[in-house]
């Protein structure tokens, strides 16, 4: 999976946003979140099982998330990656929802190998675990 965000990030910033490159297909399996109330941010929830396919198209600068209400992001500017306190290799998107509503996606691979997929708004963070498809 390190090699998945070592691409993502290569392709973003060699190539732009509009080169042409990859879709990235993955199964969410688990998903939690957390909501701010006030300024202060709750306890994850606890891991909720689902099936949701997600969907990372570099052709297009998108992110897709097929989930009861479909999740759809384009991606506007993007961090290189680098290494958390956690030990876990990340990137940062900057986002707009279908919406027009700013928000963040971070990709993370845990030192573990285990991939996961953050989508950050000011009242409300959900967190996805994928598995490659």
């Amino acid at each position: 999976m390190k090699k998945f965000l070592l691409a993502l990030c290569a392709m973003i910033f060699c190539f732009g946003l509009e080169a042409q490159a990859q879709v990235y297909k993955f199964n969410a399996t688990n998903f939690a979140y957390r909501v701010n109330d006030e300024g202060v941010w709750s306890e994850w929830s606890d891991w909720e099982d689902c099936q949701i396919l997600v969907v990372i198209n570099l052709d297009t600068a998108d992110i897709d998330i097929y989930s009861s209400e479909p999740q759809d992001f384009s991606i506007y500017d993007a961090s290189s990656s680098y290494y958390d306190s956690d030990g876990g290799e990340q990137m940062d998107l900057k986002c707009v929802d279908a919406n027009g509503i700013r928000c963040g996606v971070r990709v993370r691979v845990q030192s573990d190998g285990l991939v996961q997929l953050y989508v950050d708004y000011s009242d409300i963070s959900y967190v996805y675990c994928l598995q490659e498809r």
